[in-house]
């Protein structure tokens, strides 16, 4: 399968494809443990507000979204965006990745366009310095408040 202006690519194995289809895009251990980060500050939220691009949350009484990233599905480390990461396949990783970082600038914009104040917490920061994102979402949400 090739995509217009796009390098050749295979498409993943039956049981690549099954893998991927599993993975969760609500409700994942990574939602589950900024929502305890949010309610341990006391933050009143919205779980998977019905806006463009699913933020994962939505702070209530401010116009502020958090979108929970997860390092390989949203292209952080650059060993996996260039490809030198893969193995097998190599060609289909990087244009994955790298669609889904256009992607994500886009919605990212297209929110903060409708007024939307759009922030990003990396899982790593998440899951290995929740400290650290409670002392970010403290500082939004008391600055933000409408």
């Amino acid at each position: 399968m090739k995509k217009p202006g796009s390098t050749r690519y295979k498409r993943p194995t039956p049981e690549v494809s099954e893998r991927m289809r599993r993975v969760r895009s609500a409700d994942t251990g990574l939602e589950r443990a900024m929502e305890g980060i949010l309610n341990g500050l006391g933050i009143r939220h919205e779980n998977q507000p019905d806006l463009p691009g699913k933020p994962d949350f939505r702070i209530e009484g401010t116009n502020i979204l958090v979108f929970c990233d997860s390092s390989f599905w949203h292209g952080r480390r650059p060993a996996e965006v260039s490809g030198k990461a893969f193995s097998r396949n190599k060609a289909f990783w990087v244009q994955k990745l790298v669609e889904n970082k256009k992607r994500d600038e886009r919605v990212r914009r297209a929110l903060r366009r409708r007024g939307w104040s759009v922030h990003g917490f990396w899982d790593t920061d998440i899951l290995a310095n929740p400290d650290k994102v409670a002392s970010r979402l403290r500082r939004l949400a008391h600055g933000a408040r409408r």
